[in-house]
């Protein structure tokens, strides 16, 4: 397998000032795990059909809940860092959180910065709705709100409301949403409250989350005007819409509709100090249609490769899976696995592509990778075998038509048991009329170190990592890793130029 190794002496971390650093975690690459004996929520249930359990995880200021209503054989477990599991079966509505509990002692949410960093894998047999993501509650008024990241069964507008735009943070677009339920059960008891979702174009099992970016976008979109909204009688309601005072803030999974799955969080860790993150909007006040393609200037911002052009496979956003990120490929990819990538699309047609892949079996076995852009299959490499795991050759294939613009790639590992480490994408048949430009104000550009220079450094999922401090001459790479310990693709900005560097140890 293909292995990079670096070291950067002592003398020359004093002499960039960072001997001293914070290591930025990453919850898609960092193994966390659940610490400790895991402990089963004890619930008791009510005259009106609702189980419910609530504790404090010891040590922590985080609460806990398991509700659920409508039957079934369900549990949730939880461990001493936050990490937890839940299990369903035949289940009405079920939720599983863990998170930032204040009850009645209701928190300004202007007064904090919520953040979350997670990773999980489910298992859904049937669902007919369910969210996964950050979920929670607010008094007057009194809205339960949702950050859906990933869901069991696809969200419908016909239960989350209308789109009143999109916005992008986090390196996703999210289609915001609001919707009435009209005299129905609540954490306030039965009562008619509004529901907020902010809906991820582009679904993932890890990652970042700056939960207070979308309080603020809620803010905004719903300050005290009034809304005629459906509502949950297929009707549709005068309501005057806002965002209060906060009572939960918390990471979950919900499932109902005699829903059967689970689910291990494996990668919890939620604060109410973060530092904010990029946000870009394209919000309007008026509903929309849900859909839209993610062509905004964050997602160009923070693309990772041109067509025609190189992807690097080791630059993945997101992920799914436990495959090794070798700094210059990927391995130990399994059936299932799959990775995604930003990418803009520079003419509107078809491309060629050449996949430089190693696979070695003794048993003769063969793999396979899918091409997905925006959740369409456009292209398929099959039959991938070579003369061992260090052995790398090419396999080519031809994709369907793509438009120009900005837009998500995801590699699917479908047979799995492979090596890659990149993907070439040429011209074949294309319209050079169509061609597309991204912004010119995020365009990369070179940052010139011939002097001292204090740079603003983000993820390729748009989190702000924080401030680098470079001198004069100084080795940006050298610089990026001696402040963050990790290999890998970071954006630094200077005032409005803003480059994409690239981090090989």
């Amino acid at each position: 397998m293909k292995k990079g190794y670096f070291s950067v002496g002592t003398a020359a971390l004093l002499s960039l000032g960072l001997f001293t650093s914070t290591y930025a975690a990453d919850a898609c690459s960092d193994a966390m795990g659940h610490s400790g004996n895991g402990m089963k929520v004890n619930v008791s249930c009510g005259n009106d059909g609702s189980c419910q359990g609530l504790g404090k995880i010891s040590g922590t200021s985080w609460g806990l809940e398991e509700w659920y209503s409508g039957g079934g054989n369900n549990s949730m477990t939880y461990y001493s860092n936050g990490t937890f599991s839940a299990e369903w079966s035949g289940a009405g509505d079920f939720l599983a959180r863990v998170g930032f509990q204040y009850d009645n002692n209701l928190v300004d949410h202007k007064t904090k910065h919520y953040a979350v960093d997670y990773k999980y894998t489910k298992q859904s047999q049937s669902a007919g709705y369910g969210y996964i993501g950050v979920y929670g509650w607010t008094r007057n008024p009194d809205v339960e709100y949702y950050i859906v990241d990933d869901w069991y069964s696809q969200p419908n507008d016909q239960y989350i409301g209308p789109s009143f735009g999109t916005f992008t943070v986090d390196g996703g677009t999210y289609s915001v949403h609001a919707f009435i339920r009209d005299n129905e059960y609540s954490k306030l008891g039965q009562s008619t409250f509004l529901q907020i979702f902010s809906v991820r174009e582009t679904p993932r099992q890890c990652g970042h989350i700056d939960i207070s970016a979308h309080f603020k976008k809620w803010d905004e979109l719903f300050h005290g005007q009034t809304e005629n909204l459906p509502t949950s009688k297929n009707g549709h309601m005068n309501y005057t819409v806002g965002f209060g005072k906060l009572m939960e803030v918390m990471l979950m999974s919900e499932a109902g509709g005699s829903a059967t799955g689970k689910i291990d969080y494996t990668y919890f860790n939620m604060v109410d100090n973060a530092e904010g993150s990029t946000v870009t909007s394209s919000a309007s006040t008026n509903p929309t249609s849900s859909a839209s393609t993610p062509t905004s200037s964050a997602a160009a911002q923070t693309a990772v490769g041109t067509l025609p052009g190189k992807i690097e496979f080791e630059d993945y956003q997101n992920k799914d899976g436990g495959f090794t990120n070798g700094g210059t490929y990927l391995g130990d990819i399994e059936p299932g696995n799959w990775a995604e990538y930003t990418v803009n699309v520079t003419y509107t047609g078809t491309y060629t592509f050449e996949l430089s892949a190693a696979r070695g079996d003794d048993q003769d076995r063969t793999t396979s990778i899918d091409l997905v852009v925006d959740g369409t299959n456009v292209g398929t490499i099959s039959d991938i075998l070579t003369d061992g795991w260090d052995d790398y050759k090419s396999f080519t294939g031809v994709t369907t038509s793509l438009s120009a613009g900005t837009h998500t790639l995801r590699v699917e590992f479908t047979g799995g048991y492979v090596n890659v480490d990149n993907i070439t994408f040429t011209e074949k048949d294309v319209d050079k009329g169509s061609k597309y430009e991204p912004p010119a104000s995020i365009r990369n550009v070179h940052l010139s170190l011939n002097s001292d220079k204090d740079l603003q450094v983000f993820d390729m999922q748009g989190r702000n990592l924080g401030r680098l401090s470079v001198t004069a001459g100084a080795s940006l790479q050298d610089a990026l890793f001696a402040r963050f310990h990790k290999s890998g693709i970071y954006l630094v900005k200077q005032g409005s130029k803003m480059t994409r560097v690239r981090v090989t140890r």
